[in-house]
């Protein structure tokens, strides 16, 4: 794994940090978009997805209901991916309406490839408007692509950056690519440890995800600027 487990029931890529921080709220300074990418592939199976989406449930009503300052929108937009690319729900501030939505989402049951993926993300904040909002990418992935090379993966993880998305990883289990991983993680630059560690989370198996609160761990930091 590579990760230390907490008492709290969950295992993050970082060393556990002190439980008071968890707990602390989701905030937002600014306009800020969040799309969430579900891996919808046959490795995860039918049940595991049915827990990602109250994952993404469960995350989607701690941003839309988050403080916020001087007014800040926040609008959030829900995807799976396998072989091909689905926008469950576009970018709204309607909780209700994209809660319908994720349980209406349907297992593709199919292969994986996460780079288009992340370009079909992209696509999604393009043509969302946006001007100055920040931009957060949360996707599922355990680094494992059909067809995919390191080479590949950095271009594409290194668009993302450019284009001013922040990527974080939802990684679960131990059948992994840790060198995938690494390039999903490092902005397409020299691997950097400690911003690695911020935007990588791991845990060791589905069920995980809705235990204790992993949820509001990673909301909480997505949320930070």
């Amino acid at each position: 794994m590579g990760g230390h487990c907490v008492v709290l029931g969950y295992c993050l890529d970082v060393v556990s940090p002190v439980v008071s921080v968890l707990f602390s709220p989701v905030s937002f300074s600014a306009d800020t978009d969040i799309v969430l990418m579900m891996d919808s592939s046959a490795s995860v199976g039918q049940r595991n997805f049915d827990s990602s989406k109250t994952f993404v449930k469960r995350l989607a009503e701690r941003f839309l209901s988050a403080e916020r300052s001087s007014r800040a929108a926040v609008r959030v937009g829900v995807g799976q991916y396998s072989r091909e690319r689905r926008m469950e729900a576009e970018l709204t501030s309607n909780l209700t309406l994209l809660t319908s939505k994720i349980e209406a989402a349907a297992f593709q049951n199919d292969g994986t490839d996460v780079t288009k993926a992340m370009a079909f993300a992209m696509e999604q904040f393009q043509t969302s408007g946006g001007g100055n909002r920040k931009r957060k990418l949360v996707l599922f992935s355990d680094g494992r692509s059909q067809g995919v090379t390191e080479a590949m993966l950095e271009k594409r993880v290194r668009l993302v950056s450019e284009a001013g998305v922040e990527l974080y990883v939802i990684t679960v289990g131990n059948q992994v690519s840790e060198a995938n991983l690494r390039s999903l993680v490092s902005r397409g630059r020299s691997y950097d440890v400690t911003y690695a560690q911020r935007h990588l989370f791991r845990v060791p198996d589905y069920p995980s995800l809705l235990r204790g609160v992993f949820y509001q761990t990673v909301s909480r930091r997505v949320s930070q600027a």
